[in-house]
């Protein structure tokens, strides 16, 4: 227990690229308030495909990653640290085997989430950090294997897809062939209906994820990434490819060389999906799954916590 009666508690996000930390601090009224958060890109899903091992260089990586995370939460005074994976350790074969040897490693649970869970989770987190309250909105989650769409008001989930179009999972197959990652998409979402369900009910683009935070980051020239900034920026979808285009020419600032590499995947990603709606902008959150499960989890703990004001 921190100081003035304060809970801190950490979640880690096992992605298929990236490995992100948040560690928060909830006073007793219940208010948030973030005092650590990390990224780290070990490139899990390297190589990955349905049923096929983990690539073991990148499995080491990444468990290296959460133990080093982990013992990071604790410094900082966290009584409870949660991990959870999503669809590279959700599609491999050895996947549970990772997951069970990471959680003895860190001491720490680690959960492997379904791709309806990860997708509700998503939504929520974007909901309850923009208090969009129980207005209707589709939630784009871009992770490095999946790409996770779902339609609902508040808590009540209306339509969800995860579908295997992941900023990584492109880049690896199609490299640099725009046309080629295109088509790759556009049949990927014809296999759902969530994007047309959402224009239907009139429900705004909320995304979420690595590839929409670096796009505001780069929209807004931020010299280091600011997620008090980045949160609620709104992009319209003509300056989308330009932002990811000037992103892998300079790389720099805020945005991580490696995370540039998978831009041009992860935004062809985002305005197909804007395309299928159709809506002409989207609105970036910063608060991801990684949000939603810690409350959720401090919830459990009999904790209610608040994350609207996460940076305040």
């Amino acid at each position: 227990m921190a100081p003035g009666g304060a809970r801190i508690a950490a979640a880690i996000d096992v992605g298929s690229n990236s490995v992100l930390l948040l560690t928060v601090a909830v006073a007793p009224d219940g208010r948030a308030r973030a005092i650590d958060e990390a990224v780290a890109t070990t490139r899990l899903g390297t190589g990955l495909r349905a049923g096929g091992a983990l690539d073991p260089d990148a499995a080491r990586r990444t468990a290296a990653c959460v133990v080093d995370f982990a013992a990071r939460a604790r410094a900082r005074g966290a009584s409870a640290v949660w991990a959870f994976a999503t669809g590279a350790v959700r599609r491999a074969r050895d996947g549970a085997a990772f997951a069970r040897a990471v959680a003895d490693a860190a001491a720490i649970p680690v959960e492997i989430l379904t791709g309806a869970r990860e997708a509700a989770l998503a939504h929520g987190a974007a909901a309850h950090g923009l208090g969009l309250g129980d207005a209707p909105m589709l939630a784009i989650d871009i992770g490095g294997a999946t790409t996770e769409l779902t339609l609902g008001r508040g808590a009540a989930i209306e339509a969800s897809a995860s579908l295997a179009l992941g900023a990584l999972l492109l880049t690896e197959v199609l490299g640099s062939d725009p046309d080629g990652m295109r088509a790759r998409v556009v049949e990927g979402l014809a296999s759902t209906d969530v994007p047309a369900r959402a224009h239907t009910a009139g429900a705004p683009a909320v995304a979420s994820g690595g590839t929409a935070t670096s796009l505001a980051a780069l929209a807004l020239g931020l010299a280091r990434y600011e997620p008090r900034r980045v949160h609620g920026v709104v992009l319209g979808v003509e300056r989308l490819a330009e932002l990811a285009a000037s992103g892998v020419r300079g790389a720099g600032g805020a945005l991580d060389p490696d995370r540039a590499a998978l831009l041009p995947a992860g935004a062809c990603i985002l305005t197909s999906v804007l395309a299928a709606m159709p809506t002409d902008h989207v609105r970036v959150s910063d608060h991801g799954v990684r949000h939603a499960y810690l409350r959720e989890q401090l919830g459990g703990a009999g904790v209610v916590a608040s994350m609207e004001a996460l940076w305040g």
